[in-house]
Parts: structure tokens; sequence; C-alpha cells
């Protein structure tokens, strides 16, 4: 990410799209065993690290450019994470510096959310979410990171929150695709990260109304 990060008005810019996708077959991972509010959880859960669609597309992939001086406005506003039977709900997703996080539980039990920065285990919040349709809506931290999101209540619960000074990312969806619009026209580092199989990194060039294409397999 850049040092720092410029925004410009009338960017002409173009779109990166493309699809990320496991090279074979995912591995086989052991289902979640619960080991409390077994009542509510199940006493099992699907894993979700590798979500794959029909045609090999992976899903919950963060895609996002390193290294973008300037270009358009953060969002702003509000992204969302909600604890959803026993599991956050996104499992990845992307935001920007300047944005909030509402952070919230479906379920009639008690969860614990716990960001906590990715590189040094920093607390960043400490939410109990003690009933269903309790929410907090916290400031995202000051400088870009990569969050870590735990449960202190059931340790089987995991989130990641990639952070960026720059509007620039996308996750990819449950079939590995992926857009990003707007981009200034130019020569971009485009990254892709999974939360097990690492990153991988590409270069686009963005022309001015033109899509520019980039896979990762």
């Amino acid at each position: 990410m850049a040092a720092t990060y410029e925004v410009i008005t009338g960017t002409g810019g173009g779109t990166i799209q493309g699809v990320v996708k496991l090279s074979g077959p995912a591995p086989a991972v052991p289902a979640i065993k619960t080991t409390k509010n077994q009542d509510y959880c199940g006493t099992s859960i699907v894993n979700p690290l590798y979500e794959v669609g029909s045609d090999g597309g992976l899903g919950n992939v963060e895609v996002f450019l390193k290294g973008v001086a300037k270009g358009k406005a953060n969002p702003g506003g509000t992204i969302t994470l909600t604890n959803r039977h026993c599991m956050f709900d996104p499992r990845v997703q992307g935001s920007s510096v300047g944005q909030q996080i509402k952070i919230a539980s479906v379920d009639p039990i008690l969860h614990n959310t716990h960001p906590q920065n990715n590189e040094t285990s920093a607390t960043i919040y400490n939410i109990a979410l003690p009933y269903k349709g309790f929410s907090v809506t916290k400031p995202l931290p000051a400088t870009p990171e990569l969050i870590r999101v735990k449960c202190d209540v059931h340790e089987w619960m995991r989130a990641w929150i990639w952070e960026f000074d720059h509007p620039y990312y996308a996750t990819t969806d449950a079939s590995g695709h992926f857009e990003i619009k707007d981009v200034p026209p130019g020569t971009y580092n485009v990254v892709a990260w999974h939360e097990v199989l690492g990153q991988k990194d590409a270069s686009a060039t963005v022309a001015a109304g033109k899509p520019a294409v980039v896979d990762f397999s």
C-alpha cells in the first residue's frame, strides 16, 4: 500500500476483473467440532476454509491493488460483521480507512467479538453481544492493517477484515469472481490473498473505459 493516498476527481478509470481458481481439488478439511452451545450451534459445522464453486473458483479471497498512489475517494459508510449461527458473516471482507464497522448478532446466545491486529495480536475491540438483535458500531482503526477476528466464547469462529487507505479492493464471490472499478489508467500490482493459501501477485495495465482481466490460479 502507498505511504500516502491522494484523492483525485475525474479518474477516467477502467476496471480490473477476473477469477481466482484452485489449481486442483480443494484440500480435505475436517468439519469444525463445536464445544459450546451445542443445542443451538450443533455438534459440528462445515469448515469454510475452501469455498469452491462448480468451476473451481475460490470464494473468500481478498483482491486488492498494492502501491496505488491516487484515485477516487474512499467509500465511507459502515461495513457489517454478523455473528450468524455460531460463525462470522462474512468470513472475509475489505474496508477503507474512515469507515465504521457494525458488529451484530442474530444468535440467541452470548458471543464476544474480538478483532485484533493480525501482525501484533493487539486488541482493537472486545465486544460482548449478549442476545439476538444486539449490535455495536465502532470506527475502524486509523491506519491500514489486516484484522483477524475471533470469538472469545466460541474458539472456532474466525473472520478477516482487510483495511486499506484506498478503495481499490474486492472480495471474490462464491464462484471466485471479482471486479475492481474506476481504477485510474496505469500499471498496477494486483494481489490475491487467501487465509490459508497465502497471496499471489500479478500485474495489470488499465486503460480508460476498458476492462483489464487478471486471473489467479
